[in-house]
């Protein structure tokens, strides 16, 4: 099986979606300004792996929404 290779943090920065920061804090407990940090690169604490965690769970959340409601605006364009 093949691995991803993983991008740099601070490329996460540019996949997320406006609100996302506060969102994923809001999820871990976290203040903003340390999932901020996280995410820019600027902090490795033990917070660290948290804040990447619940990224990773946002995004996937994220992305599949986004292809459902492709998928609803196909369907209203192209029905069946």
């Amino acid at each position: 099986m093949k691995t991803k290779k993983v991008k740099p943090i601070q490329s996460l920065k540019k996949e997320l979606p406006q609100g996302a920061v506060k969102e994923i804090a809001a999820r871990t407990g976290l203040s903003t300004a340390t999932v901020s940090d996280v995410v820019n690169g600027k902090r490795k604490s033990m917070s660290t792996h948290k804040v990447l965690q619940a990224t990773a769970e946002f995004l996937a959340e994220y992305r599949q929404a986004e292809k459902e409601a492709l998928q609803a605006i196909n369907n209203v364009l192209y029905p069946v």
